[in-house]
């Protein structure tokens, strides 16, 4: 039966004078959906924004097509921006359609600043069916949190808890002890001991039941994981969460993935927070009746709220309680000889890109790892490549999905490698270990061996287009230029030594005692005869990448800068193809005295590469400076 206001609602706010309210004052009625089901339910609030003080707050006689589930039911709130005070205040109702149709909901009316102001009218179309689930709003109704229409459903999903404000500051309570109970920060792990490259989550929240502003001056740096996190940084995820019976609201400050990478005792770095607190001082007044009549009571509560003080604020900063997690070693009893870090559950795919090549062509090895574990710190997985086959330490691409506990996807790795002769070759199944740490053993997932053809090699010829042909006829005359220009200035320098040598050189001669016939004294002696002849200059490996430069074929370029340097590096260092990748070269050129630099400069430049191949956007300047970088790197390696 409709719950009807007959007497009028005289609300107070109280505020001092001194106190702008933000903004005009607004009157409106909002609804949870204009379009429902016979067998759903409607929200139907009334809501005055912005006010100094509300009279005869009259909501609608009845709601015709529609019967009352619950209501009124009271909402308010309030926000302190530069010293401004914004309130809302609302009376809500729940209904339930009693007939399919199209339906008007009236307005209210109110006397809200001494002005008379009425709510707008909203339609609402009922049609047959409907799930009879009760409204749901997680957000708060209308942009106002904390809405709630009523109890939970218990054959609809669950709604949200009222979060009730603690903002007023009664006579003789202590400020400190009600932030102490109502505003903390806290961190969560979903475990607190687990293997390496096991993942835990940790969660970083601040609860909250004032009305603060909070800023985090200090981020977790989580030092001893890998990180991934599983919410955006640069969003404010909140909830309602209930502690010892209460409802907090809570701000998700960061929720992330971390995957440790030793065995050992970690502790978790705190998350500091700045909070500016806005409080209100409660004056005198008697506690609220309660009569039994939840209107009456409703009233009663909103009419005690008129002797209210002035606006305080207090400083303070919330710090989270230390943390340890405790990283268990993986087991070294059966761990294979070949196991590389994985942890968790996968398989493992292979194929190649073609079945048949030429020798000495070059051919692609795709490696998929497919599962759910520590997939972005996967290594590539050893391939046993046959007797003849050179091969390029792989390239990496990865999809995998953070948000998920452990992570699910794939990883790929592409091998290029090239035969050396033609064949039959059968290149066998590769095997990836891995530590499952639901069951705490180690399991073994294996791909299928693959067969590849490879024919005889073919001599490579190809029309030249001009474009290509402009750039070595543009370089052949820059350097016929440099030759003739150098050639001569060392004609003017030899002319005008012998001018000089002519002018002295007689006394010279006349005053020489037994020099040897056909000599002269002071001339610079004959040069010998290999220095007439210059050596044939050794082809440049990197001829291609600049191609693929001048021609804006970024990708190709990363691609033929990458091969490049590792046959270089085949050449220079004689390891097992198995066996070449960048650990194994590292240690073998400072066997053979490379210094620091020159190893960080191979890094840098194997490292770009692999992250470009991927890269959708190039930078020109820094594709130039690798090129150089290379060109230094492979001379150190010719």
């Amino acid at each position: 039966m409709m719950l009807q206001l007959r007497s009028s609602l005289i609300v107070c706010l109280g505020l001092l004078p001194a106190l702008v309210v933000s903004g005009q004052a607004k009157f409106t009625t909002m609804v949870s959906s204009q379009e429902l089901g016979q067998r759903d339910y409607l929200q139907v609030q009334f809501i005055v924004e912005n006010a100094q003080q509300i009279e005869e707050f009259d909501p609608p006689v009845d709601f015709p097509g529609f019967r009352v589930v619950e209501g009124p039911m009271q909402s308010s709130g309030m926000s302190v921006i530069n010293g401004n005070v914004s309130q809302y205040k609302g009376l809500s109702f729940v209904l339930q359609p009693t007939h399919t149709g199209k339906f008007t909901i009236a307005g209210a009316t109110a006397l809200v600043n001494g002005k008379r102001m009425r709510s707008n009218n909203m339609q609402v179309t009922v049609h047959p069916g409907g799930s009879g689930a009760a409204p749901s709003n997680p957000g708060g109704f209308g942009g106002f949190p904390g809405m709630q229409p009523f109890g939970p459903d218990p054959f609809g999903p669950p709604v949200p808890e009222t979060v009730d404000r603690e903002d007023v500051v009664k006579p003789g309570e202590n400020v400190k002890e009600k932030i102490r109970k109502n505003l903390f920060v806290k961190v969560q792990v979903d475990r607190n001991s687990c293997y390496v490259g096991e993942p835990i989550v940790a969660t970083y929240k601040l609860y909250s039941r004032l009305n603060a502003e909070s800023r985090v001056t200090k981020r977790p740096y989580l030092n001893g994981f890998s990180v991934f996190d599983m919410t955006d940084l640069s969003t404010d995820a909140v909830s309602v969460e209930k502690l010892n019976g209460k409802a907090f609201t809570v701000h998700t400050i960061r929720k992330t993935q971390l995957i440790p990478l030793q065995a050992g005792s970690i502790d978790l770095d705190p998350v500091e927070v700045e909070n500016t607190v806005h409080f209100i001082k409660g004056g005198l007044r008697q506690e609220p009746r309660h009569s039994g009549n939840r209107l009456q009571d409703m009233l009663d509560q909103l009419a005690g709220e008129e002797n209210l003080g002035p606006v305080f604020d207090e400083n303070v900063t919330l710090d989270t309680k230390p943390l340890t997690i405790t990283v268990k070693p993986l087991p070294e009893e059966n761990k294979p000889a070949n196991f590389n870090g994985a942890v968790g559950n996968f398989t493992i795919e292979t194929s190649l890109a073609n079945r048949s090549v030429a020798a000495q062509d070059e051919a692609t090895l795709h490696v998929v790892v497919k599962g759910k574990g520590n997939l972005p710190v996967l290594t590539a997985p050893v391939v046993d490549w046959p007797a003849g086959v050179d091969a390029f330490y792989p390239t990496a691409k990865e999809d995998v999905n953070k948000t998920v506990v452990p992570m699910s996807g794939s990883k790929s790795f592409d091998y290029i490698f090239t035969a050396r002769d033609s064949g039959h070759y059968l290149i066998p199944a590769v095997n990836l270990s891995y530590f499952d740490p639901f069951s705490q053993t180690y399991k073994s997932a294996n791909s299928e061996p693959l067969e590849l053809q490879v024919t005889p090699a073919a001599k490579k010829s190809r029309p030249v287009s001009e474009t290509e042909t402009a750039a070595p006829a543009g370089r052949l005359e820059g350097f016929l230029k440099s030759v003739l220009g150098m050639a001569l200035a060392i004609l003017v320098c030899l002319g005008m030594g012998w001018f000089i040598w002519r002018r002295l050189g007689k006394k010279k001669v006349e005053a020489a005692v037994k020099t040897e016939p056909g000599t002269v004294p002071g001339a610079p002696p004959p040069l010998p005869s290999s220095a007439y002849v210059s050596a044939a200059p050794a082809p440049d490996p990197l001829t291609e990448a600049r191609r693929f430069f001048e021609h804006s074929d970024y990708k190709a370029f990363y691609r033929e800068v990458n091969r490049a340097v590792w046959k270089s590096i085949g050449k220079k260092i004689d390891l097992p193809s198995s066996e070449l990748n960048k650990h194994n070269v590292i240690g073998q050129l400072e066997l053979r005295g490379w210094d620091a630099p020159s190893i960080l400069s191979l890094e840098n430049i194997l490292n770009e590469c692999e992250l470009n191949l991927y890269t959708p956007a190039y930078d020109t300047y820094n594709m130039q400076q690798l090129l150089r970088q290379a060109e230094w790197v492979m001379d150190r390696l010719a």
